[in-house]
């Protein structure tokens, strides 16, 4: 068989392999945020670009083991000298790293995109501890707090995460937002999510933080903007808090 028909049957292993990711089930929770989807389409194209490189290897690997086996009496014999291919050396350079800083500039543009900062973003103040999450809300002045993360739909939010001061490190993440940071005691560090689904999801601590790490959660309303004008208007402020 040759390299030619070798490649084709590739070609068409990661064909199928493909088809099977776009109908297979997906193993990912539902996407709720504009970020989410777009990491989502991101990780989509990659998983089909290794679906044929991974074909190739195997398939390649496969008739070669089978095509090139050592026969009955060929153990203590050498195999024939054989000098490189220039030119297939410099196909097989040249295309990986066409692939790897496409996707890094891919890359690069999502996380662009997905840290864009609205001028009417919301700004949610994230503070972690042991084992346990909070939320601050700074309405008209006023510092409200809740054990609840309520957002509203179709607005950008900004969280600016961090961890009681002693405390230990957390990791702020909610899986339908496919958005993650750390909170570290003393440093602030910032995320983005627009949510698209109105619902209920879960804050998840994804940073092993001490005995409670598992049940260190959090629950994540996504309600309509006029509810959520609402639901701040109604949390009570904290006494002597002030912008």
């Amino acid at each position: 068989m040759s390299a030619i028909k070798v490649g084709i049957v590739s070609l068409v292993v990661g064909t199928i392999g493909t088809v099977f990711i776009l109908v297979g089930p997906s193993w990912f929770p539902v996407a709720a945020s504009v970020q989410a989807d777009r990491q989502d389409e991101l990780y989509l194209a990659l998983m089909i670009m290794s679906s044929y490189i991974f074909s190739a290897v195997v398939v390649f690997l496969v008739y070669s083991m089978i095509a090139f086996r050592a026969r009955p009496g060929d153990e203590d014999r050498d195999g024939p000298p054989i000098h490189g291919n220039t030119t297939l050396e410099i196909v097989w350079t040249v295309i990986p790293t066409l692939i790897v800083v496409g996707f890094a500039i891919a890359g690069g543009w999502v996380l662009i995109r997905n840290e864009n900062r609205p001028a009417d973003r919301l700004t949610v103040g994230v503070v972690g501890q042991q084992f346990e999450w909070t939320f601050v809300y700074k309405d008209h002045g006023a510092t409200k707090v809740s054990t609840v993360l309520v957002l509203p739909i179709d607005r950008t939010t900004e969280f600016d995460i961090t961890s009681k001061v002693h405390d230990v490190i957390h990791s702020f993440y909610v899986p339908e937002f496919r958005v993650k940071a750390d909170a570290v005691p003393g440093l602030i560090n910032k995320t983005y999510a627009t949510p698209t689904k109105t619902g209920h999801f879960l804050l998840e601590c994804a940073e092993l933080c001490g005995i409670g790490h598992s049940q260190m959660r959090a629950p994540v309303r996504v309600v309509s903007q006029e509810a959520f004008a609402e639901w701040l208007s109604r949390l009570r402020p904290v006494k002597g808090g002030s912008a």
